[in-house]
């Protein structure tokens, strides 16, 4: 019975039930995935090394989303996350920059106030939490002049 059987058909046949397999595995575990792919409501967000900053404020802006991001419009979704990875840039030289200088509380805020002037549409949105959050983490991380929450909330005031 075997020695009817050659090894192209024996070969195409586990390769056939290969591929069954793993699309009954497929569709069993990802087929939520799928739907919201196909449907074109959600893409896949790009997986980059080194990027876990930008999936931080992707968490957080999701989290403390408001009624005016909710309108806002892909462009300008983008635009905003471009301009909140310079200004985290900019946060974490500010903060070395001080750390280095030794600058003590009340210079330290007036340079973030400054730095955070440039960018008033960031103001009150959803990226301001995770913000705030950088700038105690980045003073944490340097050792450097702690600031509450209330100070940080004044910090945007002036912007």
């Amino acid at each position: 019975m075997f020695t009817n059987i050659s090894w192209t058909t024996y070969m195409t046949f586990v390769a056939l039930l290969l591929i069954v397999w793993y699309l009954i595995i497929g569709l069993r575990f990802y087929l939520n995935d799928l739907q919201i792919l196909l449907s074109g409501k959600r893409k896949p967000a790009p997986q980059i090394a080194g990027s876990e900053f930008r999936s931080f404020l992707h968490d957080e802006a999701i989290s403390h989303e408001t009624e005016t991001t909710a309108t806002l419009s892909k462009e300008q979704t983008d635009d905003l996350f471009e301009k909140v990875e310079i200004l985290s840039a900019k946060i974490k030289d500010a903060v070395s920059d001080a750390s280095e200088k030794g600058y003590n509380k009340e210079e330290f805020s007036f340079l973030l106030q400054l730095t955070l002037k440039e960018y008033p549409e960031l103001k009150g949105g959803p990226f301001q939490v995770p913000i705030n959050n950088l700038i105690a983490s980045e003073c944490e991380k340097q050792g450097f002049i702690h600031l509450s929450a209330v100070e940080l909330e004044m910090l945007w005031v002036e912007v």
